[in-house]
């Protein structure tokens, strides 16, 4: 039988040991999904919207750090993949999208081809370090090649291959694939001689830690560096689970925190890895400035002084670097006792206060769900009130990769990057949810069903965009175009074919919990939240005029 572009694609995928991709087939896809099932060796998961499905493959990659694959089609397929190919660019993801595009025969000439999308390559290029166009099949395996490795070089970033369907159709010979991973950013060592010596000579230190580390496979480096310094870990919300929050040095993500910031405000040095300092809605944590001398390692030249200026920035690897560090302070002083005692004071305040804000119900969905997750379970949020009061701070995690949410503050995400998440690790995951943003991606609902995917989705459930609601409410006195109407989330779970129900209260919340949990694919949890007494919400100051 002859080998094909298509065969190559599915090939190149086994090759790199790639499990599973999403995808919606098409009249531009075709081959490529039937050579994947004819070679036998990748699963193809059918989502029902090419964003969902690109979000999927961001979960599948931010769960396991292997590459996430969604295959589009052209046109209008394709640009359905652009807001996934957004997070996954703000999130540092491993994601490619594998699209199609019409022959070349027909490329370029505006002649009205079905799914014609001539600028199709440099709109990819807005949300992809690179994206490539092979014009014939023996330049595709290079061009499979050349975005492979640009994804796993450096920073995590996504990547897209757009194939002409006659490309896809040619015969070609069998190629060798290219295996990434070889490069190697490791510093110097003047650079980590530099380092040791600051850490030696100073006692108030503070690690903030970013997803960067997580990224690198670090945490271990990270939990010995920690415990040599005896220094306290911030972490900002994708480094959460770089140390486990229930280690006597971890922080938390609570360096934005007012209250934090103002206790390590004396440190004499700040040790970022993998964070770029985001700034935030609004801008407001742009003049928040780390105390004392900042040394900043990151895989990203770019990201290095971009939001703080650094003292000594280094561009490394971040488990390369941390492992560096170690071997050169064998005899550094652990830090400051008294400055530790009032950052460990400031975290138990932050903490209690935090609870208590949340009122008497809230307190209790949010440790039911600890306490029936597994350590290593997963949890997921979107962009909702749940997530900002509790979710992204509170709710305690344990290992890395274990916790997600959308970086870039979209709504909407949460679901399918749980749901891919859920493919790639077969861990029970539970994804917490507002009623908005869980409509924009409610029909993978019927993609969980179908897989029996272990996931509990948990709909918190106020009828509308609770927190721009919050927002307009704070900021202009009203509210506008924030209500949606009430919807019933479980009788649409049911419809597409996964089990719901209802719930007015923490004890019917927590007896759903145990349902859903031992339930063996998915299950949804409609939480009214009318019925639970209200938290007080603080997200963010009020905008000045």
């Amino acid at each position: 039988m002859s080998y094909t572009g298509a065969d190559l694609i599915a090939d190149g995928l086994a090759t790199l040991g790639v499990e599973h991709v999403f995808g919606i087939v098409s009249i531009h896809n075709m081959p490529i999904f039937d050579a994947i099932n004819r070679l036998g060796k990748t699963k193809i998961i059918d989502v029902r919207h090419e964003q969902g499905g690109t979000h999927a493959a961001d979960g599948y990659s931010r769960a396991t750090g292997k590459l996430g694959v969604m295959i589009a089609s052209t046109g209008p397929g394709t640009t359905n993949t652009v807001t996934g190919l957004y997070e996954a660019q703000y999130g540092s993801s491993r994601v490619i999208v594998i699209t199609g595009q019409a022959e070349t025969a027909f490329y370029g000439k505006a002649l009205g081809y079905v799914h014609e999308a001539e600028n199709q390559l440099p709109m990819l290029r807005t949300v992809c370090r690179r994206a490539e166009s092979p014009r014939h099949v023996d330049k595709l395996a290079d061009a499979f090649n050349a975005v492979v490795d640009d994804i796993f070089t450096g920073r995590p970033q996504p990547g897209a291959l757009e194939i002409p369907i006659d490309v896809q159709y040619a015969e070609t010979s069998r190629p060798v694939f290219v295996k990434p991973g070889q490069v190697k950013f490791p510093g110097n060592d003047a650079a980590f001689d530099a380092i040791a010596e600051k850490l030696k000579r100073s006692s108030r230190r503070v690690i903030v830690a970013g997803g960067g580390v997580i990224a690198a496979g670090a945490s271990a480096a990270l939990k010995a560096l920690a415990e040599k310094l005896d220094c306290p870990v911030l972490t900002s919300v994708d480094g959460r689970g770089s140390l486990p929050e229930d280690h006597a040095l971890c922080v938390g993500n609570y360096y934005n925190s007012a209250g934090m910031y103002q206790s390590i405000g004396d440190a004499d040095l700040t040790l970022a890895i993998g964070t770029r300092f985001a700034v935030g809605v609004d801008g407001q944590f742009a003049k928040q400035t780390p105390p004392g001398e900042l040394i900043q390692i990151d895989i990203d030249p770019a990201m290095i002084g971009r939001t703080h200026r650094a003292h000594l920035g280094v561009h490394a690897d971040a488990k390369i670097a941390i492992e560096a560090i170690l071997g050169r302070i064998s005899d550094v002083s652990g830090n400051d006792a008294q400055f530790n005692d009032k950052v460990w004071t400031s975290r138990e305040g932050l903490r209690k206060a935090m609870r208590k804000r949340l009122g008497d119900d809230w307190p209790k969905v949010m440790d039911k769900l600890r306490s029936a997750l597994p350590r290593d379970g997963l949890f997921v949020r979107d962009q909702t009130i749940s997530a900002y009061n509790w979710g992204n701070q509170l709710f305690p995690i344990y290992e890395p990769r274990t916790s997600m949410n959308p970086t870039s503050g979209a709504i909407g995400p949460g679901f399918p990057i749980a749901l891919g998440a859920a493919v790639a690790t077969g861990k029970k995951t539970v994804v917490v949810h507002g009623d908005g943003g869980f409509m924009f991606h409610a029909t993978e609902l019927a993609t969980a069903a179908q897989y029996q995917l272990p996931l509990l989705v948990c709909v918190f459930n106020d009828h509308g965009y609770g927190v721009l609601r919050w927002l307009q409410d704070t900021r202009f006195g009203r509210i506008n175009e924030t209500d949606i109407g009430k919807m019933n989330f479980a009788m649409l779970a049911e419809s597409l074919g996964v089990p719901g129900e209802r719930v007015k209260s923490p004890e019917e919340f927590a007896a759903a919990v145990d349902r859903g949990m031992a339930a063996k694919g998915p299950y949804l949890i409609d939480v009214e939240m009318e019925y639970f007494k209200p938290m007080e919400i603080s997200i963010m100051p009020k905008k000045k005029n």
